[in-house]
C-alpha cells in the first residue's frame, strides 16, 4: 500500500504504517530508530495535539479532513517540540522530513491511498 497525492500525481510514501487504536497512536513514532510513515485515523474530525519527544528525527506532518483532503501542512516538525493544528482533521500523515516539499503538497490537494 502506498500514499499518494492524487493532485498532483506525486507518491508521498510507498509503505506506511496505520496508527488506529489508543495504543498505536499514543506511540507514535516514539522510540523509533528512524522516521518511518504514519497515517493516523481518528474518530472525529478534531484539533490534534502532538510531542515529538523520543521521536527520531524531523518530519512532516499531513492533516487530512474526511475526504482526505488536506487542510494543513507543517514541514521540517523538529524533534523534542509540541504542535498543535490550527484545523480540525480526521487524518494525520506523519511522513519523513522533505516529504511534503518533494512531493509538493499544499493545503487543498486530495491525498488517496492505494492498496
Amino acid at each position: 500500500m502506498q500514499i499518494n497525492n492524487s493532485t498532483k500525481g506525486t507518491v508521498l510514501a510507498e509503505t506506511f504504517e496505520e496508527c488506529r487504536t489508543w495504543w498505536e497512536q499514543t506511540k507514535g513514532m516514539m522510540f523509533r530508530p528512524v522516521v518511518v510513515p504514519l497515517v493516523f485515523y481518528f474518530g472525529r474530525e478534531k484539533t490534534i495535539r502532538l510531542h515529538s519527544w523520543f521521536c527520531p528525527g524531523e518530519m512532516d506532518l499531513i492533516f487530512l479532513d474526511e475526504n482526505w483532503e488536506v487542510v494543513e501542512v507543517y514541514s521540517q516538525w523538529e524533534k523534542r517540540s509540541t504542535y498543535t493544528s490550527r484545523n480540525p482533521a480526521l487524518f494525520l500523515l506523519e511522513l519523513p522530513a522533505d516529504t511534503v516539499a518533494k512531493s509538493k503538497t499544499e493545503v487543498g490537494d486530495i491525498v488517496q491511498i492505494v492498496k
